[in-house]
């Protein structure tokens, strides 16, 4: 029988065989970018939408100010309701004035930093980041996306822990009408990320805008359409968990050194995680006779010698015009912990101490109707010490700034539960926790980092953990800031 006219062996494999690779037709958005390039700004656009006009404009106004190259990762959504995507062909068109800046492939911004342009996550997505913590390999990365997400993802323990991030847009809101369009449109965030390449290093945050001042804030610097000016000073700064016996060096010169983040930015509030780092009475050690016989030798097992180094910590570095709020804490509990489950009489050293403590806490028991309460203990010292412009909140005590929740650790989730930010994202208000030394952004929730060294003797195997502090800016937007090396920025 003759084969049919036009036909051969290689059409019937192309209609057939699903194995067959089709090559690409979708065109490739980059650009040679300058040598040397030092700071990038990346965002992203959705197709058939008009860009966000003010947020544009000031995007372009960073661009100039920083010598920044601007990069718009563009995302694909279908949106039959919409005005302007009721096309096909509007399937691959992206605004007009974005389109000389798009970027679709992937490419080092930096030795440890990979844009992942070419994936395609669609904006409903609910976790833009689950299942692509490898995709750039060994090195951070940016991946394209309205939903605002960030988490640092664990590596070996003779690595930095690497950073996944999303962008946030530079687009206007654009969904179906539907359940999973209403929460895209919901968590749209006009958002961009701003790299800075130090050599090796790199150092990344986020900017965002804001509606009611039509500008946005990066550190110390406020952005319009028209150019940048001297920001307000923050309504605070939120210190990833101090545990001062374990600070790092580094972190605390880049932090309340000269040039460091307290000095230059002058906050309202400074908010401290985890101050105490209890390893003089840390529960974790009872009945090992090593960790006791090396507390002894350095002095490491006198309690009351510990608790009052932390206070002097705050003492000696809180500015004048500014207030010290001190968030009860997993490690600051654990004084308590000490004085319930220790035994004075085998405990010469501390007995003093204790018994001090333990009355102090007697004095202040009562039966209320939700239970019984008594004293802090580590909160009690502390409102002893009188330290001028310092606040030490009690359990489950809320502050709040600019409509963000400052009094929560972290450790604590909804119904007595163990916190984590997954649990703490969706509780009605946003918030800026600690806890966990693995700084991230989930939805209504940002969490802090650690100013510890990132390697301690309870965090074996891979580490997720990385030096970061928060910034509450005062238009009410927040900024994590990590600190690499003792560098905060560029």
């Amino acid at each position: 029988m003759a084969k049919p006219a036009g036909k051969s062996i290689k059409d019937f494999v192309v209609a057939h065989d699903p194995t067959y690779e089709i090559e690409s037709t979708e065109v490739i958005f980059n650009r040679p970018l300058p040598a040397n390039t030092r700071r990038f700004i990346v965002t992203a656009a959705q197709n058939a939408t008009p860009l966000h006009e003010d947020w544009w404009a000031v995007l372009q106004t960073m661009s100039k100010e920083l010598k920044a190259e601007l990069l718009v990762i563009p995302l694909r959504y279908k949106n039959p309701t919409s005005q302007w995507s009721g096309s096909q062909q509007n399937a691959e068109h992206w605004a007009a004035a974005a389109r000389p800046f798009l970027w679709n492939t992937r490419h080092l911004l930096g030795p440890n930093l990979m844009i992942l342009g070419d994936i395609k996550i669609q904006p409903t997505a609910s976790s833009p980041l689950v299942g692509a913590e490898a995709l750039s390999l060994q090195a951070s990365g940016i991946i394209g996306h309205t939903k605002l997400q960030m988490r640092s993802v664990a590596t070996p323990s003779n690595r930095m822990a690497k950073v996944l991030t999303t962008t946030g847009a530079c687009t206007v809101p654009n969904y179906t009408d539907s359940r999973s369009g209403s929460i895209g449109a919901f968590h749209h965030s006009l958002s961009a990320v701003l790299v800075e390449i130090d050599g090796r290093q790199f150092h990344l945050r986020h900017v965002h805008y804001s509606a009611n001042l039509r500008s946005c804030t990066d550190l110390g610097t406020r952005y319009t359409a028209t150019g940048g000016s001297a920001a307000p000073r923050p309504k605070a700064i939120v210190f990833g968990d101090t545990h001062v016996d374990a600070i790092d060096p580094a972190v605390e010169q880049g932090t309340f050194g000269r040039g460091g983040m307290v000095s230059v930015l002058k906050p309202e509030y400074l908010i401290w995680h985890d101050l105490l780092d209890a390893y003089s009475c840390n529960p974790h050690h009872i009945g090992n006779p090593f960790t006791a016989v090396a507390k002894a030798r350095t002095g490491m097992d006198r309690v009351g010698s510990e608790v009052s180094r932390a206070i002097d910590f705050v003492a000696q570095r809180n500015p004048k015009n500014c207030t010290s709020i001190i968030v009860g804490s997993n490690h600051n509990d654990m004084l308590r912990r000490w004085i319930i489950s220790n035994d004075w009489r085998q405990d010469p050293i501390n007995a003093k101490f204790y018994l001090s403590t333990a009355l102090a806490m007697v004095d202040g028991v009562s039966l209320t109707r939700s239970g019984v309460t008594y004293p802090d203990p580590f909160a009690y010292w502390f409102r002893d010490a009188k330290i001028p412009n310092t606040r030490v909140l009690d359990e489950d005590e809320s502050f709040m700034l600019c409509g963000v929740e400052l009094g929560m650790h972290g450790d604590t989730g909804p119904n007595g539960s163990r916190g984590s930010i997954s649990n703490l994202r969706r509780i009605g208000v946003k918030s800026i926790i600690g806890h966990s030394h693995s700084p991230g952004i989930d939805e209504g929730a940002y969490q802090v980092g650690t100013s510890t060294g990132l390697r301690l003797e309870y965090n074996h195997g891979p580490s997720s953990w990385l030096n970061c502090h928060a910034i509450l800016h005062a238009d009410g937007k927040r900024q994590l800031v990590m600190l690499v090396d003792g560098k905060w920025c560029l």
